[in-house]
């Protein structure tokens, strides 16, 4: 992977565009120049973005890492997540004279940076699952982003209001964000089925949050798979090679097995019977399960930042971005929605 396999995924992708195929070559001038000029001119630049987490009113937390921040809020009884990215998010309109083409780069830059903020939200959103076990979102009442090339003192701000006292919690959220790194794909998309897993449980939709938790596992799966190349093969061929790997607790993989069994028998699937009485058979069985999907998570964060690929603190972003474009491309842009049938008017 890297810039020149990016370009020419992301100009094919434009191409299908109608009346696109003329532009092609002024839009790989405008990549470059927005790639190699323009992106190391904003390394010294920064934006601040600031959000409020979801059912978070009880969590009275606190971090302060320099890209990372997070208090609790009295006024808002939440939860506020502070986080320091890049500034790619606008300022494009010049890349390029012809307003489609810098349109297209402003988007990509747009949701490039985009990933990285949501990133760094995530990690403290995996955290207090990890560490209370509640499933949290960052899209709640408050967005505001902040261009620190004038000015730092809503960061400064921010940054001085958080308390240095820490509970017993506390420490153990701080242990788990230091091991996140949701700038990785598969670590981003396990941590969003395993959240998810857990607030669908709080609200009783169990079937689901089984489906949920085996997500979660299936990407812990995918991502040995694509590090070890392997081909494609059956789940039950697969629980020794990731077992090798990132090594399950005694016992869990037998959970992990009895989780992929209820997710298609009731979850995934209709169910042949009982189709009423699933968490009254299966009550004891859905928890153990669930600390059985936890261990594992916690081991795949584990192994992921012993063998970490994508740098959650790099000192230059323009390189950063050159190394990990493709995957970011992978991740934010909509070449693998799938293409719904459009209505016949």
């Amino acid at each position: 992977m890297g810039y020149d396999s990016f370009k020419n995924r992301f100009i094919n992708d434009i191409s299908r565009f109608q009346n696109a195929t003329t532009k092609i070559p002024s839009l790989k001038r405008a990549l470059d120049k927005a790639v190699m000029k323009e992106l190391p001119t904003r390394d010294n630049k920064a934006i601040f973005v600031v959000r409020d987490i979801t059912n978070s009113n009880a969590l009275h937390l606190n971090h302060h890492s320099p890209n990372l921040m997070c208090k609790y809020s009295k006024t808002n009884k939440s939860l506020i997540v502070g986080t320091l990215s890049p500034a790619w998010s606008n300022g494009w309109r010049d890349i390029s004279t012809d307003s489609f083409i810098s349109d297209q780069i402003d988007s990509f830059f747009h949701f490039a940076n985009q990933y990285i903020y949501r990133g760094y939200q995530i990690n403290i959103i995996g955290a207090i699952a990890l560490t209370y076990g509640i499933g949290c979102d960052f899209r709640g009442s408050e967005f505001y982003k902040t261009d620190l090339s004038h000015s730092n003192a809503a960061y400064n701000k921010f940054y001085s209001e958080i308390p240095l006292t820490r509970s017993k919690k506390n420490y153990l959220f701080e242990r788990y964000i230091d091991i996140i790194n949701s700038f990785d794909p598969f670590i981003n998309r396990m941590l969003y089925y395993y959240v998810r897993s857990l607030s669908l449980r709080k609200d009783d939709y169990d079937e689901e949050a089984i489906t949920a938790a085996d997500n979660a596992i299936d990407v812990i799966f995918q991502a040995i798979k694509k590090r070890k190349n392997l081909p494609t093969m059956d789940r039950k061929d697969m629980y020794q090679i990731v077992d090798q790997e990132i090594h399950f607790p005694y016992g869990v993989i037998d959970k992990l097995k009895d989780l992929y069994q209820l997710r298609c028998s009731f979850s995934a699937h209709p169910a042949q019977s009982k189709w009423w009485d699933f968490f009254e058979m299966y009550e004891k069985d859905i928890e153990a399960i669930m600390d059985s999907v936890k261990s594992v998570v916690v081991k795949f964060l584990m192994f992921e930042k012993r063998n970490r690929n994508i740098d959650r603190a790099p000192s230059c972003w323009s390189k950063w971005f050159l190394e990990h474009c493709e995957t970011i491309y992978d991740a934010v842009w909509f070449h693998k929605l799938p293409t719904l049938t459009q209505e016949i008017v």
